[in-house]
């Protein structure tokens, strides 16, 4: 979900096109064992990717590191957030989830000034932007002047979230900034940066090869098969290792199909376009699905619930709330560009 200006690779806008409506599909909640799939390895391939992308050449100086990452992330955190919590306030909060009229109109502003990720009711899945802000800053200076091999970072902290998934209670460890999912994200963020270290030598994993992409889905089912359900936002990993595996496994899947889509598509302009737009998307795709609910109960009589039973319906879902966020992309890439710091 990053946004950051550098020299073109074709897998990669395929990859967070790929991973953003993976996102989508996941909050349709249309079929269980599809949804603890993708759960297991959704997030931790945008933050390979931030970390594949992250370069100290192009950030020499730490202060105005944090300052940019602030303005491109931290900013769209709150603005989408006092958005989201208006509209919950007026609309959303006396529709649909019961438990949401209980809550008092405080708390879900309370969770944004705090970073708690359960606390976000009107837009769960903002809680990723503070994250990435969290992990980034932490991982700036970690990297550069305390720790110089990411496999050790990422050894460090798979053993803190392995930790942070044991104490975590079943509503989520409560903990600041989104500090419980950043324990994890810093995982993959390292070895991102790790993996574009050896990219010349890894040749066959950024590259179409039927074999890789057979390996990434064997090791998929085995994460999921023997692991709990994966709850990335709230610290909840499961048995560590074998949440690496289907992991490790789903980045090796986006990665193969976007290996295989660039050499297939090519490059197309609404690719980039897409890819550009993902923090956006992330932010506003769960109004989108409160837009195409409303519409479908009160023009046309049709339950909400109806809207996501089955795989297909799910899909179907995911798409239109996708394609209702991009005109909010394109207003704001041509009125309101400082709103995402472009």
């Amino acid at each position: 979900m990053t946004m950051l200006k550098q020299t073109r690779i074709e897998w990669i806008d395929y990859a967070k096109c790929i991973a953003i409506f993976f996102v989508v599909l996941i909050h349709t909640h249309c079929d269980y064992l599809l949804t603890i799939t993708l759960k297991s390895f959704t997030m931790p391939v945008f933050f390979f990717i931030s970390g594949f992308l992250f370069s100290r050449k192009r950030n020499r100086s730490y202060r105005d590191f944090v300052y940019k990452r602030f303005r491109q992330l931290v900013v769209p955190y709150l603005w989408i957030n006092v958005l989201a919590y208006l509209i919950w306030l007026t609309v959303l909060r006396h529709y649909g989830n019961a438990n949401d009229a209980a809550l008092e109109w405080h708390e879900p502003l309370l969770a944004v000034v705090l970073g708690l990720p359960p606390g976000l009711v009107h837009d769960i899945p903002l809680w990723s932007l503070l994250c990435f802000f969290v992990v980034e800053i932490a991982y700036y200076p970690l990297r550069g002047n305390v720790i110089k091999n990411d496999a050790v970072i990422a050894l460090i902290f798979l053993v803190l979230s392995a930790c942070v998934s044991i104490l975590s209670p079943d509503e989520g460890m409560i903990l600041p900034v989104s500090l419980a999912p950043a324990a994890s994200a810093m995982v993959f963020y390292s070895l991102g940066h790790l993996v574009h270290k050896y990219e010349n030598r890894l040749k066959n994993v950024f590259q179409p090869n039927i074999l890789m992409l057979l390996l990434s889905v064997l090791m998929i089912t085995v994460g999921v098969t023997f692991n709990a359900p994966v709850n990335f936002f709230m610290g909840q990993i499961g048995h560590p290792i074998f949440f690496m595996v289907g992991a490790a496994g789903g980045i090796l899947f986006i990665v193969q199909g976007s290996a295989y889509f660039s050499r297939l598509l090519g490059d197309p302009s609404f690719v980039r376009f897409i890819s550009r737009g993902t923090l956006l998307i992330c932010g506003f795709h769960l109004l989108a699905f409160a837009v195409i609910k409303g519409v479908m109960l009160f023009v046309f009589g049709i339950e909400p619930s109806a809207l996501t039973e089955g795989v297909w319906r799910g899909i179907l879902m995911a798409l239109t709330a996708l394609i209702l966020c991009l005109p909010c992309i394109w207003l704001i890439e041509r009125y309101a560009r400082f709103l995402v710091n472009k």
